[in-house]
C-alpha cells in the first residue's frame, strides 16, 4: 500500500515546476517524431510502402495540435500534469491507430514504440513508461484480435527497402538525441554534486573551527588562572632579585669591609639567587608550554596532511585541559611506541578535546581518566588496509545509558544541561575521524564509564 501510495505521489509531482526543463525536452522530442515521421510516411507513400496517407495525416495533426498545448502549458507553468497525462495517452492512442491502419506489426511506424517509451522514461518517469508500453501492447493486441489491422506486403524492390532503412536510422537518431540529452543531464549532475561536495568541506572545516572557537572560549578562564600560576613564579621572584641585585651593588661600592650583618645578608641573597632564576625559568617554560598548545590548537584555515607524534599532539590536550583536572582527578597515560601517523594535526587535535572534556565532564572533581594509544587491525569495514593507530579515551564515570549510546554522535544531541554543551562536539569528531579514513566507537556500561575507541590508518596517501 505504502508503495502505491509514493509511487502516485511521484506521478503528481511530474507537474511541478521543477520538472519544466524535462517537459520542454518532451516536446521538443514529439516534435522531431511527428515532422520526420511525417516526412517518411511521405517518402513511403511515394515508395508504395504505404497505400495511403490519411492515418498518417489524422495521427500526425491530432499528435501536432495536442503538443502545441502541451508546448504552450509548459512554457507558461500551468496545467503541466493534465497536459502531460494527456499528452502521453494520445500519443500511445494514435500511435497504436497509426500502425493499425498501416500494417500491424510489420508498418515502420512500430518502432515509434520504442521512442516513446524510451523518452517517456529519461522525461518523465518510469513507472509511466512502463505503463505507457504495456497499454501499448495491449492496444495493439486488440486491434489485432478484433481484425482492426491492415495487412501491409513486407517492402519490395530497393526503394522500398530503403525506405525502411529510413525509418529506422531516424528511429535510432530520436534515441542517440535522448541519450546525449541524458549524458548532458549527468554531467550537469556530477559538477553540481562536486560543486555540493566542496561547499560541505568548506561548511565542515567552517563548522570545526568554530567548535574550537567555542571551545577555547570555555577555556578562557581556566587557561588564565593556568598561566597565572607560571607567572606567578616570576613575579614573586622579581622583589627578591632586585634586592640580591642593590645588595651587591652596595657591596661592590662599598669603600669599606662590610658589616657582619651585611655581609651575612648577602651570602643568603647571593644562595637563592640560583633558585629564584630557576623558578623564573620554569615559569616561563610552563607559559610557553601553555600558549604553543593554544596556539597549535587554535591554528585557523585549511591545513596540510603531515605526519606528527600523536603521543606529542595528546600531551598538548591535556596541557590545555590541566585546569579541568581538579586534584582529585588522575590520568592515566598508557602510550605503546608508535610510528607517525599521517593526519590533518589540528583537525585530530579538536577530537582528542572534545573527547578529553567529556571525560573530565564525565569525573567531575574526582575520578579516573585514561588515554591508551595502540597499534591495532583495521576495525571491519575498513577501506584502508593495514595496521591502525588505535588512541582509547576512558573515564571511570556515571556511563552512558544503553538507549542513548546510539545517539551519541547525533548533530545537536548531547546528555548535559543545557547551556553546558552545543551536542556538536562528537558529531564534529565523527566526521573528522571518517574524513582521515578511520572509524570511531564508544564503549559504555552504566555506572561504569566509558571508553571512545579511535582507529586511524597508518598507511595513506598525503592529501585530502
Amino acid at each position: 500500500m505504502r508503495e502505491r501510495v509514493a509511487a502516485l505521489r511521484r506521478l503528481r509531482a511530474i507537474g511541478d515546476l521543477a520538472n519544466r526543463e524535462r517537459l520542454g525536452w518532451a516536446v521538443r522530442i514529439r516534435w522531431l517524431a511527428i515532422g520526420g515521421f511525417s516526412a517518411l510516411a511521405g517518402l513511403a507513400w511515394v515508395a508504395g510502402v504505404l497505400a495511403s496517407l490519411w492515418p498518417c495525416l489524422i495521427a500526425g495533426g491530432s499528435s501536432a495540435v495536442i503538443n502545441a498545448v502541451n508546448q504552450h502549458c509548459v512554457r507558461r507553468g500551468r496545467g503541466l500534469a493534465a497536459i502531460t497525462a494527456a499528452a502521453i495517452s494520445a500519443d500511445s492512442l494514435l500511435t497504436t491507430y497509426l500502425i493499425a491502419a498501416t500494417g500491424g506489426p510489420g508498418s515502420p511506424f512500430v518502432m515509434l514504440y520504442v521512442v516513446e517509451v524510451v523518452a517517456t522514461a529519461m522525461l518523465v518517469d518510469l513507472w509511466v513508461a512502463a505503463a505507457v508500453a504495456v497499454a501499448a501492447a495491449a492496444g495493439l493486441i486488440g486491434a489485432l484480435w478484433l481484425g482492426l489491422a491492415t495487412p501491409l506486403p513486407p517492402p519490395a524492390g530497393a526503394l522500398a527497402q530503403a525506405v525502411w532503412g529510413l525509418f529506422l536510422f531516424y528511429s535510432l537518431a530520436l534515441l542517440t538525441f535522448l541519450g546525449g540529452y541524458l549524458a548532458e543531464r549527468l554531467r550537469f549532475s556530477e559538477n553540481s554534486l562536486r560543486a555540493t561536495a566542496r561547499r560541505l568541506r568548506a561548511t565542515e572545516a567552517q563548522l570545526v573551527q568554530s567548535e574550537k572557537l567555542r571551545a577555547l572560549g570555555q577555556f578562557v578562564a581556566g587557561i588564565a588562572h593556568e598561566l597565572n600560576n607560571p607567572i606567578g613564579f616570576v613575579s614573586a621572584a622579581i622583589d627578591p632579585l632586585r634586592e640580591a641585585i642593590a645588595g651587591l651593588g652596595q657591596a661592590l661600592d662599598a669603600p669599606a669591609p662590610l658589616a657582619p650583618e651585611t655581609a651575612r645578608r648577602l651570602a643568603r641573597q647571593r644562595a637563592e639567587l640560583p633558585g629564584l632564576l630557576d623558578d623564573c625559568a620554569e615559569g616561563a617554560r610552563r607559559a610557553a608550554e601553555i600558549v604553543a598548545a593554544l596556539r597549535a590548537f587554535a591554528r585557523g584555515g585549511e591545513e596540510a596532511w603531515s605526519r606528527v607524534d600523536l603521543t606529542e599532539r595528546l600531551e598538548r590536550t591535556l596541557t590545555l585541559l590541566r585546569h579541568r583536572l581538579g586534584a582529585q582527578v588522575r590520568v592515566v597515560r598508557d602510550y605503546a611506541v608508535t610510528p607517525p601517523l599521517t593526519c590533518l594535526a589540528g583537525q585530530l587535535d579538536q577530537v582528542w578535546l572534545n573527547l578529553l572534556a567529556n571525560a573530565c565532564d564525565a569525573v567531575g572533581a574526582r575520578g579516573t581518566i585514561t588515554v591508551r594509544t595502540r597499534l591495532g587491525p583495521p576495525p571491519p569495514g575498513s577501506a584502508h588496509a593495514g595496521p591502525h593507530l588505535v588512541v582509547a579515551i576512558g573515564d571511570d564515570g556515571p556511563g552512558i545509558a544503553p538507549s542513548l549510546q546510539s545517539r551519541v554522535f547525533d548533530p545537536f544531541f548531547t546528555t548535559k544541561p543545557e547551556g553546558a554543551g552545543t551536542g556538536l562536539g562528537l558529531s564534529v569528531s565523527y566526521a573528522i575521524v571518517e574524513r582521515h579514513g578511520g572509524a570511531i566507537e564508544l564503549g559504555s556500561e552504566p555506572g561504569r564509564g566509558c571508553e571512545f575507541r579511535v582507529a586511524l590508518p597508518l598507511a595513506r596517501r598525503l592529501d585530502t
